[in-house]
């Protein structure tokens, strides 16, 4: 039985360390060595109060690193794809296919072997596409999570055992109880479902303030990948759920028009473009280390599976609903990158994936982590906020002021997303927006953005805006590493 395995180090390197073809200067990635000779696709990822990294896999195993020697501490589990590790108590829970689990040492020898079900709630059928995703907790120790939905089409692998609840002609549906919702479990163990009209919910994460996001991933009723603001009671979107809500038991979903559902939808926070920005994002963490990791400091990081980057979200809040903007930051890792958690001492650690759908870059399953020098602020836009005509574009250094303010520096186009049953969407009615005035404020690095609205393409809610900029430092002259920022805007200030 292989269980223990000794390691150079903490930050343990390939022989050949390629950095990735979009890298912010003052960071570097460096490579984990995962236990050798186990399959080690990551489901899940949590430290615990004494710095050990609690990691569990798709392959059914949870591995512990501590002072560069792994440890495997479960196995048997199925497809586990959260886990957290309570603070102080040091109890580890993992989210897998068919209940909530605590994983529980005994005798003390660092295994665990009573793995106890916490709740077993939700339904579960032998569909491939019945994923469980997790884990965060509040501060009352209630955990949530999500559930995918089935991929249900009549004939899909020879059976149409699980075309259930299908509408519109979808291709995914609910075939067990409970699928494309998420939930909330007391510490005492009791089930709550908590919002329903998931598709495919790979990654939840909360916020300093206690608020729960998840992503969505493109695909039916899902026009592209997104960020979502979960809020008890709230539809997201996609209509099979409905099947296991109290005001919509016996009612055929079928019945119901397209327009009605997109009435009772609350739509993402933040869109992610299809193949441009992300096609399977993964798990939002928040940066929380008090600038360890850089001028970044409170924006969301997250990963995604197929393109084997790492993207930033900067959440702006109008008209008390959450909208923003979207920043590739690191781009062709080694593999998919489906988890991410900060470590204590500020970097960046992202746990990998390839299986299934395949990703970018050479390996099949991974650990990489992302660490910034401390000292050096790569020049970078910060920041797209929306203004009562216009946008603020802020740099985390000062710039130009001859191209800051030259509206030629600038090129904006927007479009919009179609709310449907087919398979994702095409961007609809896309044009070019004319920017009529650029003007750099008192902190050198923040211009503010005036769009023409005479013709009818300025703002206006239910449109995605993409800005593209070649500006430079003031100082050094130094060139953005990632140019374009996407902005969602589903509501206008006020």
């Amino acid at each position: 039985m292989l269980s223990i395995l000794p390691l150079v180090g903490i930050a343990v390197l390939a022989p050949v360390q390629d950095q990735p073809k979009i890298l912010p200067p003052g960071y570097r990635v460096e490579t984990i060595a995962t236990p050798e000779g186990v399959p080690f696709g990551v489901g899940g990822l949590d430290f615990g109060d004494d710095g050990t990294l609690f990691v569990c896999t798709r392959e059914g195993e949870v591995w512990k690193l501590r002072d560069g020697t792994w440890k495997r501490f479960a196995r048997g589990l199925h497809e586990p794809l959260g886990i957290s590790v309570e603070p102080r108590s040091g109890r580890v829970f993992v989210v897998q296919r068919p209940e909530l689990t605590e994983l529980i040492d005994t005798d003390g020898n660092g295994e665990a072997d009573r793995y106890r079900t916490v709740s077993a709630a939700w339904g579960l059928t032998d569909n491939y596409h019945e994923y469980a995703f997790g884990l965060v907790r509040d501060a009352a120790g209630n955990f949530y999570g999500t559930l995918n939905t089935t991929l249900s089409w009549k004939g899909w692998a020879g059976s149409d055992k699980w075309d259930v609840a299908r509408v519109h002609d979808g291709k995914m549906g609910r075939a067990a109880k409970y699928r494309g919702w998420s939930w909330r479990i007391t510490p005492e163990g009791e089930f709550e479902p908590w919002s329903a009209g998931l598709r495919s919910p790979c990654g939840i994460g909360k916020n300093a303030e206690g608020e729960l996001f998840y992503t969505d991933n493109q695909g039916d009723w899902v026009a592209t990948s997104g960020l979502h603001h979960i809020v008890r009671g709230r539809f997201h979107g996609h209509p099979s759920s409905l099947m296991d809500h109290p005001d919509f038991r016996g009612v055929d979903l079928d019945s119901i028009p397209i327009e009605k559902y997109a009435e009772l939808r609350t739509p993402p926070a933040v869109y992610f473009p299809h193949g441009d920005l992300a096609s399977s994002p993964g798990e939002p963490v928040w940066d929380d280390t008090g600038g360890k990791f850089g001028p970044f400091e409170t924006q969301i990081f997250l990963g995604d599976q197929t393109r084997s980057n790492v993207f930033r979200v900067v959440l702006d809040k109008v008209d008390g609903e959450y909208q923003g903007c979207a920043i590739n930051f690191i781009d062709h890792l080694q593999c998919g990158v489906v988890r991410c958690r900060f470590a204590s001492d500020g970097s960046l650690w992202c746990g990998q994936t390839g299986r299934g759908w395949g990703s970018r870059g050479p390996a099949q399953f991974g650990l990489q982590r992302i660490v910034w020098d401390g000292k050096t602020v790569p020049f970078e836009i910060e920041s797209m906020r929306l203004t009562r005509d216009g946008f603020v574009l802020r740099f985390t250094q000062p710039v130009d002021a001859a191209r800051a303010t030259s509206p030629e520096s600038y090129a904006i186009e927007r479009w919009r997303y179609a709310y449907q049953p087919e398979y994702g969407s095409k961007k609809f009615d896309k044009a070019a927006v004319r920017i009529t005035e650029a003007k750099l404020g008192d902190d050198g690095r923040s211009v503010a953005l005036v769009l023409d609205s005479a013709d009818g393409k300025g703002l206006a809610p239910g449109w995605m805006f993409q800005l593209t900029t070649d500006m430079r430092a003031e100082d050094s002259d130094a060139a953005l590493s990632t140019k374009t920022v996407y902005y969602t805007l589903n509501r206008l200030v006020k």
